[in-house]
């Protein structure tokens, strides 16, 4: 058992059998907080997801491209050459 959970017996057997009886509603009702919460927690994703890499390429494909892509993008004509790339575009 955890040292937290000790810690919690220890607590409870030291009361009274009184004031456990005033404090059983209590906790009973944080534990039914705490299973709502449970519930409400998205289930843990893997990663990565299991489409991951199954796109042949690298990403040197993409940025070799990387200015031409976003001048189609935006609709814009090739850069002047001699040009700083994207900063021609205006």
């Amino acid at each position: 058992m955890s040292a937290p959970k000790d810690e919690m017996h220890a607590l409870i057997d030291s009361l009274s059998d009184e004031v456990a009886a005033d404090l059983l509603p209590e906790l009973q009702r944080l534990h039914l907080r705490w299973e709502a919460r449970e519930e409400r927690r998205p289930a843990a994703r893997p990663w990565p997801p299991a489409w991951f890499g199954s796109v042949s390429g690298s990403s040197s494909d993409v940025a070799s491209r990387s200015e031409e892509i976003l001048r189609e993008e935006l609709g814009q004509r090739s850069c002047a050459p001699g040009g700083s790339g994207l900063s021609d575009l205006h």
